[in-house]
């Protein structure tokens, strides 16, 4: 386990680039997950940002495959985003797909095109959140092996969670921010999964605000039909209050990707009417 050290602690002693860019108010984004984007297809993405700007987002994050084959022109595809008025959030991936040969050049690529953050998925230890002390301890440990190379980058890495993580008391997620280092691992905190999970994504904000760079929030019908917020099984305003009560900064990210019907703005304009009826940002 490692003791966590305080915000002041770690301002103290962090690398001002791995400061610049973190909020100081709560910011709204959206991932790009919601249009039917094709891998290699930067303009489409370009596209996809213009259409977020009009809807009243700030930020954006997408999977790094629709931004990699960008690395050998990075500087001029930053310039690029950077015109769209949109705020590069992060880049999601994951532990499977970061392997050790290649993931020190994914950070740089990321880095240069002006990022945030590398997102990072995992698997759940199990599906009812009851595992064995080894596994947490091994997850942790490959999780701050992951940061470290994202740290000696450049950039921070936040960890972002599934169903799993939140099962049996928000057992893992609890086990995660425990047992890794602070100043390697963040998390960008998926309230949606973390509900379907059977738990309480409030509680984890409010146990552990000061570990959280980002959070997702989406909703469905049932366990796999997703919908526009504010039309599903479960709402955020427990969330809400809890963002209000520890005074949280960060950025709060609609994730879209459900059917046909509940696509790109049919989708995400809804989300950002619920996002200040509920959240007031």
């Amino acid at each position: 386990m490692h003791s966590r050290i305080s915000r002041r602690g770690f301002l103290a002693t962090a690398p001002a680039a791995l400061l610049a860019a973190k909020p100081t108010t709560v910011k709204v984004g959206c991932q790009a997950n919601a249009w039917p984007l094709k891998a290699g297809d930067f303009p489409q993405l370009l596209g996809v940002l213009a259409e977020m700007k009009k809807l009243g987002y700030v930020g954006f994050e997408c999977n790094i495959r629709f931004v990699q084959d960008q690395f050998g022109r990075a500087a001029e595809a930053r310039r690029e985003i950077e015109r769209t008025g949109i705020q590069f959030i992060g880049a999601h991936t994951s532990m499977q797909q970061s392997k050790p040969e290649s993931f020190g050049k994914a950070c740089t690529g990321v880095v240069a095109l002006g990022a945030e953050r590398i997102v990072m998925s995992g698997t759940g230890l199990s599906p009812d959140g009851k595992f064995e002390p080894d596994a947490l301890r091994q997850k942790c440990a490959a999780l701050d092996g992951l940061g470290k190379t994202c740290q000696q980058h450049g950039i921070r890495m936040a960890y972002h969670n599934h169903n799993p993580e939140f099962a049996n008391n928000n057992a893992e997620i609890e086990g995660l921010a425990n047992g890794t280092n602070p100043e390697l691992v963040d998390f960008l905190m998926d309230a949606g999964h973390g509900y379907l999970g059977g738990g309480n994504p409030a509680e984890f904000m409010s146990r552990h605000s000061d570990r959280i760079y980002g959070c997702h929030i989406k909703t469905f019908r049932g366990k796999d039909q997703q919908v526009p917020l504010g039309q599903g099984d479960f709402d955020f305003q427990a969330l809400a209050a809890a963002i209000k009560q520890t005074k949280w900064t960060g950025w709060l990210i609609t994730e879209e990707g459900g059917s046909a019907r509940y696509m790109g703005t049919a989708a995400v304009g809804p989300d950002r009417t619920y996002i200040r009826k509920v959240f007031g940002v």
